[in-house]
């Protein structure tokens, strides 16, 4: 079980009748002058660069008009996700308007890595390029470009990642991370250069770009610059509303079938369905495959052959999710296993989970590192065997809340092999023979970074919500949704916004899809606003609520606004973030970290019990034995054998919600303490209010003794 709160961070915490919500909204995002928010709202954005800014597009045109005219052999090379498959897709279309001798190469993830690697160079020498052009790769690959340029091919790398010291020695570099880089905006993804080529061999004149070729140009941008998570801000948010125009009437194939088989009745073309419909299955054929049937939809004009490499993707796609929920459940039970080696244990630990299987497929570990973190509300990383060097294992690591994942490993670099990323996510190789070693530095590394950032004061502990404004019962209506949904599209740079109500009552609670989700039913708890009125509120994902509150609790909620469609009327949704019972007016509750900070400094409980006059030592800090049993049964009915982080508040909650004895947020952690003691459960301490912990088996079957514990008889002797 997880039953952890997350922190919240509230951009603007009061709420001006006067001023429309929309304009808070904006101005959290540093959007406040009458031209910006103009620009920002409209349906026709204006914001867009001349691709002539780019350094070397010039020289990129005149290599590129010199091989059309020439009937020289173009090869594109691209990358196996969506990015570089839609990039790959926006230049061989543009080369084939034109009749150009025209290929392409995507890598196989498993086999050659990701880039112009060295595996694959050997295959692109083979097909004997005039010209190569790189898509969304290529701007670290100092050594194989320069392979290619010995054997007399033009190279052009057109790319958006980061740029190491040098770049490569091409004949053109198109990419805006370079550090003589004189490009405007340098966020644009693969696809986004990719366009930027097109365009500007279209303002050169020579070999122009048709209408419809420049809308499939679009439309595939788009999608790519959605799928890889660049900020929506600038020519990024122009170029989205461009292409969801366009794919109103799609001029790609691929695009208007895809579309045409996902989309809902009812449902909205729009980043959500783009994010978590379409573009996994495109990246599924990358992850498990060769990316063939994702080329094969956006490349091909037979409509038969396109439908089928659609129903291809979403079969590749279901695999996918069949494999990834597999490995997931293989990690879980991996991390979970009390025979684990202590060192590993989560009890013991406070950085990364680790974890390694020997047959688990390379292209799901990210997600599945992903799941993990939410599960586990840690950071992941997974390792696999490396299909390139079987001495070595692959890695592919996620973060949690504000861990600076990349930094940590970044320090213990001399024990991985090779390693790249950012903050929240990092790619790593560490020899097999050496993965203990690489798990003690990143677990030392760890708790020296954790330890700099508390006595800096920096919270790190779980996940922080950017929460935009507080929002009063009344204002929370489909009216209010349509205005927020004015700034769409959402994502990085954009975020969906998150609003607070407070003092709501819980009218009824219901479980969704087995208990993995949870429905609340809210009113008004203030008395200022309409009775009858109840706001329906989804939190997937949150099902271990179900045992902690109830109709008739006071709950503060975190939300995004989204709608619904039942029966043809569409209406308001609550989607949750994080549920915030409100919590007893006493200090043991509101205060619950306090009297546990002076507990752990050995300050006596009588001592603790004079800050303040609601806290009686007996009924509040000593547990009876009655609640040491109730405690112990509800945990283990609940909880069982599985690997829990909880929250001590929340889960004296759900002790309380479900049997007839109370216990405090203090009394229930010196039950755990004294349970961990008499070798009941493995425990861990997190932090003052937080702990992990799991039952195991009693193997000798003799009476466990709690009095014998030395919690026990502190507590018992008031020490």
């Amino acid at each position: 079980m997880l039953l952890t709160k997350k922190r919240w961070q509230i951009a603007d915490a009061g709420y001006d009748r006067d001023e429309a919500v929309i304009n808070v909204l904006l101005r959290n995002r540093g959007i406040s002058s009458e031209e910006d928010v103009k620009e920002f709202l409209s349906d026709n954005p204006v914001v867009w660069h001349d691709p002539f800014l780019f350094n070397d597009m010039k020289k990129a045109v005149e290599l590129i008009a010199e091989a059309m005219s020439s009937g020289k052999k173009i090869l594109v090379y691209g990358d196996y996700d969506c990015d570089g498959v839609t990039a790959t897709s926006i230049l061989v279309r543009y080369f084939r308007s034109h009749g150009c001798d025209v290929e392409y190469i995507v890598p196989h993830r498993s086999e050659h890595g990701y880039g112009l690697t060295e595996q694959i160079i050997d295959k692109v020498i083979a097909r004997n390029p005039d010209l190569l052009i790189t898509v969304d790769s290529g701007i670290t690959n100092i050594d194989t470009v320069r392979t290619l340029k010995d054997k007399g091919v033009k190279v052009i790398v057109s790319d958006h990642h980061n740029v190491q010291d040098t770049i490569p020695d091409a004949d053109a570099v198109i990419c805006a991370k370079r550090s003589d880089n004189s490009y405007p905006f340098s966020e644009l993804c693969g696809a986004g250069v990719a366009m930027k080529i097109v365009e500007a061999m279209g303002r050169d004149g020579r070999f122009k770009v048709s209408p419809d070729i420049w809308k499939q140009t679009i439309e595939l941008s788009g999608i790519a610059t959605i799928a890889d998570l660049v900020p929506l801000v600038g020519e990024n948010r122009t170029l989205v509303k461009k292409a969801f125009k366009s794919m109103q009437k799609p001029s790609n194939l691929g695009v208007g079938i895809m579309i045409k088989k996902l989309l809902d009745h009812g449902k909205s073309l729009d980043e959500t369905f783009i994010s978590f419909n379409f573009v996994p299955r495109i990246n599924a054929a990358g992850r498990l495959y060769d990316s063939s049937d994702a080329l094969k939809l956006f490349l091909e004009d037979n409509p038969s052959e396109v439908s089928k490499a659609a129903e291809n993707l979403t079969k590749q796609n279901d695999e996918r999710k069949e494999i990834e929920s597999v490995v997931f459940e293989e990690a879980v039970k991996q991390v979970e296993n009390t025979n684990r080696p202590e060192e590993w244990s989560l009890t013991n630990t406070v950085g990364p989970v680790v974890v390694y299987g020997s047959g688990w497929h390379q292209g799901v570990l990210g997600i599945v590192a992903g799941k993990l973190t939410a599960y586990f509300r840690r950071p992941a990383i997974v390792f696999t065997e490396d299909s390139i060097d079987p001495t070595n294992v692959k890695g592919s690591g996620r973060s949690y809340g504000d861990f600076d994942l990349f930094g940590v490993i970044e320090k213990i670099s001399d024990t991985v092999v090779n390693f790249g990323g950012h903050k929240k996510a990092a790619g790593l190789v560490v020899k097999k023979s050496g993965i203990g070693n690489f798990m003690r530095a990143l677990e030392a590394e760890s708790r020296r970074y954790l330890g700099e950032k508390d006595e800096a004061g920096s919270e790190t502990g779980g996940e922080v919500l950017d929460i935009d404004m507080e929002v009063p019962f009344d204002e929370v209506t489909f009216e209010t949704y349509k205005k927020v949904s004015s700034m769409k599209p959402f994502g990085i740079g954009n975020v969906k916004p998150l609003f607070v109500t407070r003092d709501l009552i819980i009218s009824d609670v219901n479980s969704m899809s087995d208990g993995s989700h949870i429905r609340l039913d809210l009113i008004d708890g203030s008395g200022k606003y309409d009775k009858n009125r109840t706001l329906s509120a989804v939190g997937f994902g949150m099902g271990e609520f179900l045992n902690v509150v109830k109709a008739g609790d006071r709950v503060d909620i975190v939300y995004s606004m989204n709608e619904f469609t039942f029966r043809g009327e569409t209406g308001l949704s609550l989607h949750l973030s994080d549920i915030r019972p409100v919590m007893k007016k006493s200090f043991v509750w509101q205060k619950a970290e306090i009297p546990e900070k002076l507990y752990q400094s050995a300050l006596p409980l009588e001592q603790i019990a004079k800050m303040s006059a609601d806290v009686d030592v007996n009924n509040d800090l000593i547990p009876s034995s009655e609640q040491y049993a109730t405690v112990y049964r509800v945990l283990s009915k609940f909880i069982g054998d599985k690997m829990s982080t909880c929250d001590m508040d929340l889960l004296a909650l759900m002790v309380n919600s479900n049997s007839d004895t109370a216990v405090t947020p203090f009394q229930l952690k010196r039950c755990l303490e004294v349970f961990s003691e008499a070798g009941l459960i493995k425990y861990g301490n997190i932090s003052p209010l937080r702990a992990c912990f799991a039952f195991v088996n009693n193997t000798e079957g003799g009476k466990v003794s709690l009095r014998e514990t030395d919690t026990f008889k502190r507590l018992n002797s008031n020490g």
